[in-house]
């Protein structure tokens, strides 16, 4: 079997799938939303800072002890879950919701933290919030990160 570079393709594709299954009333994004995806009223975005063109993903790469195979991944894959009600101006309707997304990723990686055998382990480990209120109402905006530990293989 061939060796890759990295497994954060692989990664980002079980994270995306596993967050569509446990989000299916929700708008489910691969990187940064398209035109018509970011007026959602419930967004979860894998891969995406909010920045467009800024990393989303931040690894670094060590060799293990003296073997010259397999290489230790650790990376950081910044997202985004946002939360719109129309005009509806109460912070915490928005607020509860754009937490209840991140509850359901994290639901959806505590019941494979290994994402089928790909990594040794993904979770949450950070979090900001960021509440706004617009002309169109209340948003609530949480970036969150997924650290992972895996192996290249």
């Amino acid at each position: 079997m061939p060796q890759v570079v990295s497994t954060v393709p692989a990664v980002l594709d079980a994270i995306v799938a596993a967050a569509r299954r446990a989000l299916q009333d929700a708008e489910v994004v691969d990187g940064q939303p398209v035109k018509g995806q970011e007026d959602a009223a419930d967004i979860v975005c894998i891969g995406f800072t909010g920045e467009p063109g800024e990393a989303a993903v931040q690894s670094t790469r060590t060799r293990e002890q003296m073997a010259t195979d397999p290489d230790r991944e650790s990376y950081t894959i910044t997202c985004l879950a946002s939360s719109w009600r129309g005009h509806e101006t109460d912070p915490k309707a928005v607020r509860d919701a754009a937490y209840a997304l991140i509850d359901g990723v994290v639901g959806a990686l505590a019941t494979d933290q290994v994402l089928a055998e790909l990594v040794m382990r993904a979770m949450l480990t950070t979090e900001a919030f960021a509440p706004e209120q617009t002309t169109r109402g209340a948003v609530a905006t949480v970036q969150f990160q997924i650290h992972i530990d895996a192996y290249a293989r």
